[in-house]
């Protein structure tokens, strides 16, 4: 697979971020509460993730977090943050990656809900130079 390295500071797929992308920045938009600040479903609760400001941090370089599929929740609509990527959607990530194999990249154990226990959900593993091998 090939990885495209954008510089981006949008939020979810709807603001165009997708699996198999690498975003670099150190700041997003909320996956959580699709950077409105305010927990889904409510009119004035402060999301829990980016504490209502809509924006959250996360060290870059990053990628779509395999688990939720960026969505910051797990199970999807259910106002629970993901426990891989913690609500952002996002994961930071050392380059060079690769799909992790155990998973087929899904952040999932195959046959299961669980998050991968070799990427730890993240649907993506540092890739090993030959050395290493």
């Amino acid at each position: 697979m090939e990885w495209k390295t954008f510089d981006f500071k949008g939020g979810n797929r709807k603001f165009g971020r997708k699996a198999g992308e690498i975003f670099e920045g150190d700041q997003f938009r909320c996956s959580f509460c699709s950077g409105t600040g305010i927990l889904p479903g409510s009119k004035d609760i402060k999301c829990p993730v980016c504490r209502g400001s809509g924006i959250v941090s996360v060290k870059g370089p990053v990628v779509v977090c395999a688990y939720c599929k960026g969505r910051g929740e797990y199970p999807a609509r259910t106002n629970i943050t993901c426990t891989v990527c913690r609500g952002t959607g996002l994961i930071s990530i050392t380059k060079p990656i690769e799909v992790c194999e155990h998973c087929r990249g899904r952040g999932k154990e195959p046959g299961g809900s669980l998050p991968c226990m070799v990427c730890k959900g993240k649907g993506v593993i540092t890739k090993k130079n030959d050395k290493e091998r």
